[in-house]
């Protein structure tokens, strides 16, 4: 049995959201039934789902679409209860269900997320470090998942999503990303790739972007976050988690002896650069380990073309702890 069947039998019941998260079924003696996927769209609906709409609904049709298909229960917020009160499968009750889904999600997945070294680039200005970070650590020797509007991939596969993500897509693509040995997931959350709470579950350990420079209490030196100190699309942050300038000043973005070690491999106008190195020096990658890669991988530096993912891979990988 591999990694995602083994997850995925941890037992998500209805009984577990309604003590959890103070839901309340319509059907209590219904409380042992057992989720295998959750769906936020009707198509998305299998044998044996938990079916929450991605909004609240006017209309009862989609619901009983979802109870064809083969869900075991619905979710709905507590203003919903008008809605669907014909249905014979049950109905889960919350006030919060939108804020509140991936982490159930997570929970199902077996919180895929606490599986791999997490890096977040927020903002439209922070992008362009998405696709640069994730060839530093590939060239590095991690297996990545990169979750970006444009490029999204798990190592040489890209995948086929429709954004921007909810929680529910970006859990799934995390346990994918697990399963398939990644040890590094590098987001670009932006508008255009993720929806307002679609990192809701997911524990980041290095972030940066101009919504979190607020945070940093000296330009180019990283600090520590406290829990949920700014929960950007509902992120997870905990004590552990980094949080790396991105400045316009480039010389705010690396400290000064980490710069001095590489300046002859950093070019010194490429911010993003600079900014993807500072956040692998943050997640505990020495500057030696850096220099290297970036000597060997001479494509590293150089602008991609648009849809360009498919890299050779090394045959070293590096732990979450290990890096």
């Amino acid at each position: 049995m591999n990694r995602l069947a083994d997850i995925s039998y941890l037992r998500l019941t209805i009984g577990y959201i309604v003590r959890t998260f103070g839901a309340v079924c319509d059907k209590p003696f219904a409380s042992c039934v057992t989720f295998t996927s959750i769906a936020t769209k009707v198509e998305e609906v299998t044998q044996g789902s938990l079916f929450v709409p991605a909004c609240p609904l006017s209309r009862d049709e989609p619901l009983f679409e979802a109870e064809m298909a083969g869900a075991y229960a619905i979710g709905l917020e507590k203003i919903e209860e008008e809605v669907g009160r014909d249905l014979d499968i049950p109905i889960i009750y919350m006030d919060n269900w939108r804020e509140n889904l991936g982490l159930i999600a997570s929970f199902l997945m077996g919180d895929p997320s606490l599986k791999m070294a997490v890096f977040a680039c927020f903002g439209l200005d922070a992008k362009s470090v998405a696709p640069l970070l994730s060839r530093l650590l590939h060239s590095l020797g991690n297996p990545v998942c990169l979750l970006d509007f444009e490029n999204s991939f798990i190592q040489d596969r890209p995948l086929s999503l429709s954004y921007p993500l909810d929680a529910v897509d970006v859990q799934r693509v995390e346990a994918q990303a697990v399963e398939e040995g990644c040890s590094a997931m590098v987001i670009s959350a932006n508008p255009s790739t993720l929806s307002r709470l679609a990192l809701t579950g997911t524990h980041v350990d290095v972030c940066t972007g101009s919504r979190v420079l607020n945070l940093i209490s000296k330009p180019g030196t990283p600090r520590t976050l406290q829990p949920q100190e700014e929960p950007l699309y509902g992120s997870v942050f905990d004590n552990s988690t980094r949080a790396v300038a991105y400045a316009k000043d480039p010389f705010d973005v690396l400290d000064k002896d980490s710069f001095n070690q590489l300046i002859d491999v950093v070019p010194m106008g490429r911010i993003p650069v600079r900014t993807a190195i500072s956040m692998a020096l943050s997640a505990g990658i020495t500057t030696a380990s850096i220099r290297k890669a970036i000597s060997i991988s001479g494509d590293f530096l150089q602008e991609p073309k648009n849809g360009e993912n498919k890299q050779d891979r090394p045959g070293e990988s590096h732990d979450k702890d290990e890096s």
